[in-house]
């Protein structure tokens, strides 16, 4: 109710649909379904839209249970695409299967996609057994799919079930390559799949590709993660050579687009242009796109190595730290969305230019005290998303020639700050600059410095909502006692909260109480999770938080530990 200056009382009911739509867009849909769906008939019109395309996921554990009983069976029959997510909440999907098993066709009876995120294979064989005598469901998008108790031969089944789900009325489907990879290992298996238009996935050899476009005879359009016209390596915790890298390529001599990411690599060759240029000319490419960066004992000699590159179509430049051993050769625009780099290649920041703007993911290692040094890299990363300040170095001296201001990062969702110490005023401003800012990753050292800043409280208050707390033994534990004390006054908006502790067991029982007295003041935490507990934990934690919490039912919420982890489901 809203009260007029005239002191006449006005309802929600009484606002114009505009009105309605504008707070709607400041909410999740799962969260206006929740509030506003069963209040009256006007407002379950303004709100269709919402359950015409309804995502499910990331809500309480006990919200979930009453939308299931409550509202779905009533709107499931206008409810066209559907999301079931377990991205921040577990389990959700096994939930929606009580409450559903048998009855999807019933229930939702129009529906033309179902996707599902983060689910398990035992979940989505279950989802799929469900799928039958849909009329209209046409599609099935699968993405990041975690394997659970499923051997190769499970794999092959459950594969066969995907295109033949539905009664066979599936004709797209997409599997992404964050799944499990799949592969086709019954050759004998001659079922066709004409049902199958349009199919995106993630095999597991080449040969998976060649039997897999055996049984899709009316396949239109095809995206496979093996990319035979679109190539990208990017190496992870392991870096190629030159022979291993013409080796791979030379089995794919039909790619037009070839993007290749090398970290930390002592082979000569891969920063020799003329190497390059004579292997790659075999080739039909439409697009290359290169960044490695190369370790050498001695000085490198950086004008020398670019002008090996001037034979290709497109400009390369460099970054060298001072030492001048350390350099980073990269093809002009840098084409790759994450990046990690020393900040002690950025020392004459003034030289950079705008090579980095398709960047969205940038680990910083070795950031100054004064976080507002490195504020000129990130102008030149204006499209980030995720941020990493890993680690300190209060020896690297940037030259700047003039005190820079950091521009809007409006894309910037995500912060790690990982270090035991943090200049206020800096963080001020980058907290400032960045107003879609939701999920927080930080060291409980500079925790508790910034909430003695009212201002900084204010902005973490109204914009976090994901929380993740590193807990190291040699921290004040005083201090951490104080700054956890405080979470739930100042992070009110909080809906997931996460602490890793590194600590003795008598220090961890304290600093855990502590959060429990506090969760239920969350009125939107849905989910808390601790990392680092030892075995002493396993068997007592859930009775224990029964008898130190406000929370006393046993079904109002889900608990589990594994792998000294205790997550907790609200």
């Amino acid at each position: 109710m809203i009260r007029s200056t005239s002191s006449s009382i006005i309802s929600l009911e009484d606002l114009p649909d505009e009105i309605l739509l504008l707070i709607y867009r400041y909410l999740s849909s799962i969260d206006i379904l929740y509030s506003f769906y069963g209040l009256s008939t006007r407002l379950n019109e303004t709100i269709s839209e919402i359950y015409c395309h309804l995502f499910l996921g990331d809500v309480s554990y006990k919200r979930f249970r009453y939308i299931c009983s409550s509202i779905i069976p009533q709107i499931g029959y206008n409810v066209c695409s559907l999301i079931v997510s377990d991205r921040s909440i577990e389990k959700l999907s096994k939930i929606f299967l009580e409450y559903f098993d048998g009855r999807i066709s019933l229930i939702f009876p129009k529906l033309k996609c179902l996707t599902l995120l983060e689910v398990t294979t035992d979940v989505l064989s279950s989802f799929i057994d469900n799928l039958t005598n849909l009329k209209d469901l046409i599609q099935l998008n699968i993405y990041s799919l975690n394997r659970n108790n499923i051997d190769t031969d499970g794999i092959q089944i459950l594969l066969n079930k995907i295109f033949s789900a539905n009664n066979s009325r599936l004709n797209t489907i997409c599997y992404d390559h964050q799944s499990i990879p799949l592969t086709v290992i019954d050759q004998n298996n001659h079922l066709l799949y004409s049902n199958i238009k349009k199919l995106e996935i993630f095999l597991e050899r080449l040969h998976d590709l060649h039997h897999l476009l055996t049984r899709l005879p009316q396949i239109e359009i095809f995206h496979v993660g093996l990319h035979l016209i679109e190539l990208n390596l990017i190496s992870l915790g392991y870096s190629f050579n030159f022979n291993e890298l013409t080796s791979i390529l030379n089995r794919t001599k039909n790619i037009e687009k070839l993007s290749i990411k090398i970290d930390n690599t002592d082979d000569l060759h891969l920063i020799d242009g003329n190497y390059f240029n004579s292997f790659l000319s075999s080739f039909h490419l439409k697009q290359f796109n290169y960044l490695v960066k190369y370790i050498s004992d001695s000085s490198i000699n950086q004008k020398e190595i670019l002008s090996t590159w001037k034979q290709f179509s497109q400009q390369f430049d460099y970054l060298i730290d001072d030492d001048q051993n350390h350099i980073i050769l990269y093809s002009i625009p840098i084409h790759f969305s994450y990046i990690g780099i020393s900040t002690r290649f950025f020392t004459n920041i003034s030289s950079i230019n705008n090579h980095f703007h398709k960047i969205q993911s940038l680990r910083l290692y070795g950031v100054p005290h004064i976080i507002s040094e490195i504020f000129p890299i990130l102008t030149k990363c204006k499209k980030i998303k995720y941020l990493d300040f890993n680690g300190g170095d209060d020896d690297i001296v940037l030259k700047l020639r003039k005190e820079t201001h950091l521009c809007k990062l409006v894309h910037l969702t995500h912060l790690l700050l990982l270090r035991s110490s943090v200049d206020i005023k800096s963080f001020q401003e980058l907290l400032q600059s960045s107003p879609n800012l939701f999920d927080l990753n930080i060291h409980s050292k500079p925790l508790h410095s910034l909430l003695d800043q009212q201002s900084i409280c204010h902005i973490l208050g109204q914009q976090i909502t994901n929380l993740y707390i590193y807990i190291i033994y040699s921290d004040h534990i005083e201090q951490i006692t104080t700054s956890l004390s405080r979470l739930s006054s100042i992070f009110k908006c909080l809906k997931h909260l996460y602490i890793n502790i590194n600590m003795n067991d008598t220090i961890s029982e304290s600093l855990i109480l502590s959060i429990f007295n506090q969760l239920a003041q969350w009125p939107c935490l849905v989910s808390f999770e601790i990392f680092g507990l030892s075995e002493k934990f396993q068997e007592s934690i859930r009775h224990w938080f029964l008898n130190n919490s406000q929370f006393n039912e046993s079904k109002s919420f889900l608990s589990e530990y594994t792998k000294r982890r205790f997550q907790l489901r609200l």
